[in-house]
């Protein structure tokens, strides 16, 4: 067979993200931390330098922005080769920079999506950028850009306006809308408190609730999220379904973080678990959350196998049991159900709860889900006991806790459409067989008859 006929027989390439942004030696930020993230979304990464930088996950020492004319030689270049369906713009060093980046997408990459990430600064403090850069940015990328992700110091300056609160985050988030972004998602990672993120767009807001994972800063965080938001809107996904699937994987990543000689770095491949020292070669021990095909969240569907599947591509993984937690939440009597929003049983009601996330505890997935699915909150918890049933995701490992003081009143989110008190003697038909364990369980504690 002749080369030719060996080329022919070759799958065509993948969608592309083009990444755009200077190099960090520590492997943390900038275009490492882009590649990563759009390698762990299944996203092809081509690549246009800005900057080379002497930096690591202590800080910046030096920098020096590419040579006149090399970004747009780079753009046209990865346009010739790649099938490029978004573009993450990230550290740009100058306005010269920013009005060639400008150039090359207005004549190689018309209408393809564009990321901003206004980088001003690393987030060491270290400034990464020379001239007015911000207004550069207002002024040339904002404008037609798919979104921009400012932290808080850069949605002040590219909005104006004073940023440090809540209320503060969606007023910057209008008003770089009025420069011409179609969304603004601003990072509250610097939030007092519990970090919290809103995307904002001409249709509204959503808010995504976030927790103080590593009590330190994270180098790379913001590199990370707006590449694996881009990598997923080169996969044809939906805005908000980028945003919140990169959010999951950003989790992922910082529970998978690690210290190094000067800071701490994320895990961008977070590790699927230790293995078994004799794995037998048949069961599949390590549970991923995102499909290694396609880089899309895995779901558990009613498939006649009943195990985690890639709604995308279609690609099975085996995981059994899985680790879960239900929990129980009492007042007067009464105890808290949700109604199914997903399948399987969607539409049926059951306790609130859901399986392990990797690093996760029993007592911090019990606390995620309640306060995912009822929006309650709690701060302590009780082991009632552990239950293990087989459902339609396979085999289940269930943890049953009580939140002992549950604080707030129910609203539904996550997967759940419903979230209603039911007293305990009238408690319905529910999804699983081991939730009517727990709850006759409880029953007979208390000396109820249902």
């Amino acid at each position: 067979m002749d080369s030719e006929s060996s080329l022919d027989t070759l799958p065509a390439g993948r969608p592309a993200v083009l990444l755009v942004g200077g190099t960090d030696p520590g492997g943390g930020a900038g275009l490492a931390a882009d590649i990563k993230a759009a390698s762990a979304a299944g996203t092809e990464a081509c690549l246009a330098v800005t900057a080379i930088t002497v930096q690591n996950s202590s800080g910046v020492s030096f920098w020096r922005e590419a040579g006149r004319g090399m970004v747009l030689m780079q753009v046209g270049a990865a346009a010739a080769d790649c099938d490029i369906r978004a573009v993450k713009s990230g550290m740009l060093g100058s306005p010269g920079v920013a009005g060639e980046l400008r150039s090359a997408l207005d004549r190689y990459l018309p209408g393809v999506p564009l990321v901003v990430d206004p980088v001003l600064s690393a987030g060491s403090g270290d400034g990464l950028s020379t001239g007015d850069l911000a207004r550069a940015i207002r002024d040339l990328l904002v404008p037609g850009s798919a979104l921009v992700t400012p932290n808080l110091s850069e949605a002040s300056i590219l909005s104006g306006l004073r940023v440090e609160d809540r209320p503060g985050m969606e007023a910057a988030g209008l008003e770089i809308l009025k420069a011409g972004a179609a969304a603004v998602l601003v990072k509250g990672g610097h939030l007092g408190g519990r970090p919290s993120d809103v995307l904002v767009t001409p249709e509204g807001t959503s808010w995504f609730e976030g927790e103080r994972i590593v009590p330190a800063t994270v180098h790379g965080t913001g590199c990370t999220l707006a590449s694996a938001i881009a990598a997923r809107l080169a996969q044809g996904r939906s805005l908000h379904e980028s945003v919140r699937d990169s959010l999951a994987y950003l989790r992922q990543a910082l529970l998978s973080s690690y210290r190094t000689g000067g800071g701490v770095l994320l895990g961008h491949f977070p590790p699927a678990g230790p293995l078994p020292g004799n794995p037998d070669g048949e069961s599949f021990y390590s549970p991923p959350r995102f499909c290694s095909s396609c880089g899309r969240a895995l779901e558990g569907d009613s498939l006649p196998n009943g195990h985690l599947h890639c709604p995308a591509c279609g690609s099975m993984t085996w995981r059994n049991p899985l680790p879960a937690v239900s929990v129980v939440v009492r007042r007067g009597g009464s105890i808290l159900l949700v109604r199914r929003a997903t399948r399987p049983r969607k539409g049926m009601l059951c306790l609130p709860g859901g399986f392990l996330e990797l690093g996760e505890t029993v007592e911090g997935c019990a606390r995620r889900e309640l306060r995912e699915e009822t929006g309650l909150r709690a701060g302590s918890f009780a082991l009632l006991g552990v239950e293990t049933d087989s459902t339609d995701y396979g085999g289940i490992m269930l943890a049953a806790v009580e939140a002992l003081d549950a604080s707030g009143e129910p609203e539904p989110g996550d997967d759940a459409s419903e979230a209603s008190w039911f007293p305990m003697r009238e408690v319905p038909r529910l999804a699983f067989a081991a939730h009517e364990r727990i709850v006759r369980s409880l029953n007979a504690t208390e000396g109820i008859e249902a």
